[in-house]
């Protein structure tokens, strides 16, 4: 088989481009870099062509690879499990089955009739859902608890399923993972709870949460299909911003596979949205796990930055993508020209200023060495370095990269960052989540002689070192009491292939194995205490995109978490918790309508239909090109409280206001309340919208509004503004 080197193929077309420029002119011109940039993409697309074992999603090309392999090599039933299996995890999913019967005929021995019965068990499961969610769609499909039109039509495959489950619980009773998906199949086909039996039966699978009378909990139903937002493919994330400058908020959408293609939805008004992308001049632009936003010029429009090679170690040699928003509707790749090629495996970014010249600068995170790092490849897994790096924006549209820089440093498997003001001093502070090892926290202590920041590491003395699996995280005010505190959600990889058992056995009232995420309470002083139990916050979670927002208006923001693993028996709930006065978190998932079952990615929160209720958007798919499912819009369809909408520009700060700190200051039943927001986007995985958006509960009027601009000293305040509608801030 002929292997392909990105690195050198990328070299070489950026050389072309190089002299290419030279030859015209001092610096590469935006075309140049936007073409080299989609050559790029289409070399890493002819590498996973040609070597497709090296890339656990390229299903399509691994599979052209095996069919060879079982063509020159019939009747080793080894291969022809392995075979199956890609079949299964690939678009032609049905042709698993009769190879798998074969196999379950054939070898007797008690491991490779467990292997078979549960790799038949789960063909039928996804060929069901595959029959029944798609072909016969209904908003509720795939949503637990299931309602009347999620019921399965077609039964065929799901009483299949059925049916080696019970094989595999007969013959294996102790394995929770078969529990769940037999809990899961009767479901489907509306014969839960009664033909279950007591011995297998998970109870209250289709039963909401009961929740105290004060929790005002939202409902929300998908109308992803009629907006005209649901992208099906797999795995990616998504960035909600008025991109066209028409006042509508739009949605930027990217997928995991080769050959995806990123799309971009208008917003036209009422909620509803026009596919853009090739108008956009994105046609070629392709691939990205995760995805960030930010004005980057002070133009005025956000631009895009989408990250790849997450997961996939020393093959995840690809570039990022900065594309520039062009003010008329259409992006361009400036990448190369910007200074931010470079070929690591990358899963977040974070913007903020660091040093108050008005521009956003740049925080990449890589996968750099761990011995997690090789987790989900093939071959060669000898960790390998690739350090995180700090870019300073030049203020004209480029950037200068440091790998060190005053008391920052890292090289670590990074899965997280966000950057938020931790100790009320102006300055933005980084937290980092590393998979299998300690967090990191990087206190911003000002500017050098040079007027470069200088970071003090204090993650141990601040005690928010753990969880050590962590991956998404977040910084957001949860009591509102003017400080900052860090969730920083848990994906034990120790435990991957456990996720179906641990949420079974957490139902059960069974104790878990895997490690419980981190809800961190600033205390004021650069020290954080651990409430995640008393917060109601220590459960399975598998976190993987994730974000906050006020979803009922009471001032206190709320967190929806997509959950998942690659294992295609992983079919567990996306969980959505609801913030009651900053105490405590009551799950509300099935109670509100969003426990869906296909796995979640990217989380953007934004109020889409403009009518001051946050709906969510979510990126759904999982790992692999047979586990695709379309990206989900939950309206919110239960009216509360008043509200007020913040659109802040700056002047002298950055002009997306990113890092400016808010307190909304009102009366509510005759208590002074201040509501405490920073303008951001939001979590590390899935992008909100800048705008910032303020319960207010029953109070009918705001005193007054107070802005801590980036870089200045005395705060603006807006006395008295009108509610319930959008409000715009120019900074003074």
């Amino acid at each position: 088989m002929q292997k392909t080197n990105i690195n050198y193929l990328a070299l070489f077309f950026l050389g072309l481009i190089l002299c290419a420029a030279c030859s015209k002119s001092p610096g590469i011109s935006d075309r140049e870099s936007h073409s080299a940039m989609i050559a790029v993409m289409d070399s890493i697309l002819i590498d996973a062509k040609n070597d497709p074992l090296k890339y656990f999603y390229a299903n399509e090309f691994r599979l052209a690879y095996l069919d060879s392999l079982v063509q020159a090599n019939p009747g080793i039933p080894q291969l022809e499990y392995r075979y199956a299996m890609e079949l299964q995890n690939s678009r032609e999913l049905e042709r698993s089955v009769p190879i798998l019967l074969e196999l379950a005929d054939f070898m007797r021995d008690s491991v490779s009739q467990r292997m078979a019965h549960e790799a038949l068990a789960v063909s039928y499961l996804r060929m069901a859902e595959v029959n029944n969610c798609f072909e016969n769609y209904t908003p509720s499909n795939c949503i637990l608890p299931f309602d009347e039109e999620a019921i399965h039509k077609n039964k065929e495959y799901i009483q299949s399923a059925i049916r080696h489950l019970e094989i595999l619980l007969a013959y294996f009773p102790g394995d929770f993972t078969h529990h769940w998906m037999y809990n899961i199949a009767h479901i489907a086909n509306g014969t839960y709870p009664e033909d279950v039996g007591l011995r297998h039966l998970i109870p209250g699978m289709q039963s909401a949460e009961e929740l105290p009378d004060y929790v005002q909990a939202p409902f929300f139903r998908d109308v992803g299909m009629i907006a005209g937002v649901a992208d099906n493919r797999i795995s990616g994330s998504s960035c909600v911003e008025d991109f066209t400058g028409n006042g509508h908020l739009d949605i930027f959408a990217t997928s995991y596979g080769f050959g995806d293609q990123v799309v971009f939805y208008e917003g036209i008004g009422n909620g509803n949205f026009e596919m853009r992308t090739y108008a956009a001049g994105l046609e070629g632009v392709m691939g990205g796990l995760n995805i960030e936003c930010a004005d980057i010029n002070n133009s005025g429009f956000a631009d895009v930055l989408i990250l790849r090679g997450a997961w996939l170690a020393q093959h995840g040699e690809h570039p990022n993508s900065l594309l520039r928003n062009n003010g008329d509707g259409t992006f361009t790749d400036i990448t190369m020209k910007a200074g931010l090629f470079e070929m690591m495996p990358s899963q977040v970014a974070a913007f903020a200023d660091l040093n108050h010249n008005g521009y956003l600068d740049l925080f990449i995170g890589n996968e750099s060495e761990s011995e997690w790092q090789g987790f989900f490849v093939e071959g060669d897994t000898e960790p390998r370095s690739y350090p995180s790096a700090i870019f300073l924006n030049n203020g004209d549209e480029t950037f200068t990269r440091y790998q060190e820089l005053n008391g920052f440093e890292i090289d670590g498997f990074v899965k997280g960052a966000v950057w938020g003001d931790i100790n009320n001093d102006g300055w933005p502070d980084l937290y980092v989540s590393i998979m299998g090892a300690d967090n990191r926290l990087f206190v911003h202590r000002g500017l050098d002689k040079n007027g470069m920041p200088e970071f003090e590491e204090i993650a141990r003395l601040a005690g928010v070192q753990q969880p050590q699996f962590s991956f998404p995280v977040m910084m957001f005010d949860v009591n509102n009491n003017g400080l900052e505190d860090i969730l920083v959600l848990t994906y034990d990889v120790r435990g991957i292939r456990l996720v179906a058992t641990e949420i079974a056995r957490e139902r059960l009232g069974m104790q878990t194995v895997t490690e419980n995420s981190k809800l961190l309470l600033n205390m004021g002083n650069e020290t954080f205490r651990d409430v995640t139990a008393a917060a109601g916050l220590n459960t399975v979670m598998f976190g993987m995109g994730a974000n906050y927002g006020d979803l009922n208006n009471n001032g206190f923001q709320d967190v929806y978490i997509a959950t998942g693993a690659p294992d295609l028996t992983s079919i567990v709930p996306n969980r959505l918790f609801m913030n009651h006065n900053g105490e405590r978190f009551y799950e509300s998932t099935a109670y509100s309508g969003v426990g869906h079952l296909q796995k979640g990615h990217g989380i953007s929160f934004a109020d889409f239909n403009g009518n001051g209720l946050l709906d969510i958007y979510a990126v759904m798919g999982g790992a692999v090109e047979g586990d695709f499912y379309h990206n989900v819009l939950f309206e919110n369809q239960r009216s509360f409280g008043n509200w007020i909408l913040l659109k802040l520009e700056g002047t002298r700060a950055n002009r997306q206001a990113i890092g400016s700190r808010i307190e909304v200051r009102f009366t509510e039943n005759g208590q002074s309340r201040s509501v405490f927001r920073t303008v951001s986007t939001g979590g590390s995985f899935g992008a909100n919208n800048s705008r910032v958006h303020v319960g207010l509960g029953s109070a009918e009027s705001v005193e007054r509004i107070i802005v801590q601009w980036p870089g200045d000293e005395i705060p603006q305040v807006i006395e008295n503004p009108p509610v319930n509608q959008l409000i715009e801030i120019i900074q003074e």
